[in-house]
């Protein structure tokens, strides 16, 4: 079929794409590994022959006992250095004094400093000289030279930018038992490194440069490859849709010269037998197709350009309760919950004819009545030129929406009791403030405290106390209006927003509910608990027009109460502020 056609071009052509990408990616990454342990043996290689250089310096200077240098400022004689002949006197009078191969080193490292950046450091585990202490690099690598390492390489960073720091095993060799004897080092034995720091930045701007030039190549050649392989494909494609109009136009001819040659019986036996055949592959094909159609665990629709129903299949039925023959010729809306109007399902078709393409969680009802909301994704089934005819799938995703929901009433709700918590409470005074300013309709909002709580926690334990909380939280919300909001803080702190109340009166006739209720004794496993309560009033908009402030004010008239004995309310007034200021304050919920 075309459509199949076309989609097998069009992963063909991905396929190419994909391919020449990633072996072109995975060459270019290999080039890289290559470019950058290029540039690490170059480091490598540069390091190894300054301390072959050095190494070489060092065994002259050990072979000859040393090497008398004038006594100058800058070379003093070494504190470190025990030998009978350090310091010696010319015959001229000349002061001179012997430099061992370890002072020679540090004489060139300050020279090569000075001249080339580089910066050589001897240095031991065990150093005699302090200035010669290791530091945490050099210490790691002085213990791999004791497992056998033969050298060390690290690219890093310092006060001066990128640098290579290099570092070699220095050994015991028999000149150098001529100086230190005494210290019973043996020849081979790894007595310390030397580390030479080099600046990096000539050899990383080599390697950054080639590997641009590297990344420049490979693209060209992915470029060059895909596109010849695209034209290939795009040539092929054009061979094999010429040879199948040919082969269309000889099937053409062939039916066209056979009905012209109905009256040869042998003709007619053989256009008989070709349609035989050709009905037993339509037979196959469709068989194929239906088997396909029926057992897939997804409800399908076939639908036409007007989006009315045509086919369903079995899994359609499972889903929907609906057989074929009763939404045959029906548009989506048939299976419609109520949930979408009119212009939702124009939308669709809008869509579908536009794009050729559409998909979205729709409200949908069952035969039963049942609604639930599923995943519909529809797409085209025909050519662009060809009548237009469409395949829906239909996913039942209630279950995913219900696991959706319970988190969500989860974020909202308190764990225990079920109620709305302090989030959800604020959304709803915002709402409430909202809804007053605009209707000047006044609500209250009233803090509730459990008296002698903690005492049922200590007599009867948590799991009492737990129980005793959800009764609470069941009588406060039977003394108030299912448009009223009962929530609960934490604790045995509770919180009501009474929406559009008459006056003070009322709200202190709830409160007086939620006292005598809360009063009565609480029948629970662990044994009988008594409580009582504390309410604080305030009214908006006349104790406040904002949230906090209505918090405030209610928790501050919750304080007097509370400070009053307990088992009563309290409505907000000046004198209440008062009190509570004399008093430290009422207490801030948090």
């Amino acid at each position: 079929m075309p459509c199949h056609g076309d989609a097998r071009h069009r992963r063909s052509v991905v396929l190419v794409y994909v391919v020449a990408a990633l072996l072109c990616g995975g060459l270019l990454w290999v080039e890289s590994l290559r470019v950058d342990r290029a540039s690490m043996a170059a480091a490598r290689e540069r390091g190894a022959a300054l301390f072959r250089l050095i190494e070489v310096s060092r065994d002259w200077n050990a072979r000859h006992g040393g090497v008398y240098v004038p006594i100058t400022a800058e070379t003093q004689p070494n504190p470190y250095l025990s030998h009978p002949h350090r310091d010696v006197l010319t015959t001229d009078g000349q002061a001179l004094t012997l430099i061992d191969h370890a002072c020679m080193t540090r004489q060139i490292s300050e020279l090569a400093q000075q001249v080339e950046g580089l910066s050589l450091h001897i240095t031991s585990l065990r150093p005699v000289r302090p200035g010669n202490a290791p530091d945490p690099w050099e210490a790691e690598a002085l213990r791999a030279f004791e497992q056998g390492a033969p050298e060390m390489l690290v690219l890093t960073r310092d006060e001066r930018g990128p640098v290579h720091r290099y570092m070699a095993p220095l050994r015991t060799t028999e000149s150098c038992l001529q100086c230190h004897a005494e210290k019973n080092f043996k020849v081979g034995e790894v007595r310390g490194g030397i580390s030479m720091t080099m600046p990096a930045e000539p050899l990383l701007v080599l390697r950054d440069a080639q590997r641009l030039r590297v990344v420049g190549l490979f693209l060209a050649a992915f470029a060059l490859a895909s596109g010849l392989f695209h034209y290939l494909l795009v040539l092929t494609r054009r061979h094999l849709r010429a040879i199948a109009r040919i082969n269309a136009e000889q099937e053409r001819l062939i039916v066209q010269r056979t009905s012209e040659l109905a009256a040869s019986n042998a003709g007619l036996a053989r256009e008989v037998e070709q349609r035989r055949r050709d009905q037993r592959q339509l037979a196959t094909s469709e068989a194929r197709y239906r088997a396909i159609f029926d057992s897939t665990a997804e409800g399908l629709m076939l639908i036409d350009e007007e989006a009315r129903i045509e086919e369903v299949n079995p899994a359609f039925t499972t889903i929907t309760g609906y057989e074929a023959e009763e939404v045959r010729g029906h548009g989506l809306e048939v299976l419609g919950a109520g949930r979408h109007d009119q212009a939702f399902f124009d939308t669709i078709r809008r869509t579908l004819a536009e794009r050729g393409r559409w998909q979205g969680e729709v409200w949908n009802r069952r035969k039963s009545g049942d609604a639930y909301v599923q995943w519909m994704s529809i797409t085209r089934a025909s050519l662009p030129d060809e009548v237009g005819a469409y395949v829906a799938t239909l996913t039942d995703i209630t279950l995913r929406k219900e696991v959706e929901e319970r988190m969500l009433y989860r974020a909202d709700h308190d764990a225990l009791t079920g109620m709305p918590n302090r989030g959800l409470f604020q959304d709803r005074l915002a709402a409430a403030l909202a809804a007053s300013h605009r209707t000047r309709q006044p609500f209250a909002v009233l803090f509730v405290d459990l008296d002698r709580f903690k005492a049922v926690n200590d007599r009867l334990g948590h799991p009492a106390g737990d129980a005793l909380l959800i009764e609470a939280g069941a009588r406060i919300a039977a003394c108030a209006r299912e448009s009223d909001t009962v929530a609960r803080f934490g604790g045995d702190e509770f919180a009501v927003i009474l929406t559009e109340v008459g006056g003070f009166a009322e709200a202190e006739e709830v409160a007086q509910r939620i006292c005598v209720a809360l009063a009565a004794p609480f029948m629970l496993p662990q044994g009988e608990a008594q409580v009582a309560s504390s309410v604080g009033i305030a009214l908006s908009p006349t104790h406040g027009s904002d949230a906090a402030t209505l918090e405030e004010h209610a928790d501050q008239a919750l304080y007097v109460a509370k400070r009053g004995g307990g088992n009563r309310w309290c409505v907000y007034s000046p004198t209440v502020a008062a009190s509570a200021a004399d008093r430290g304050k009422g207490r801030r919920r948090h």
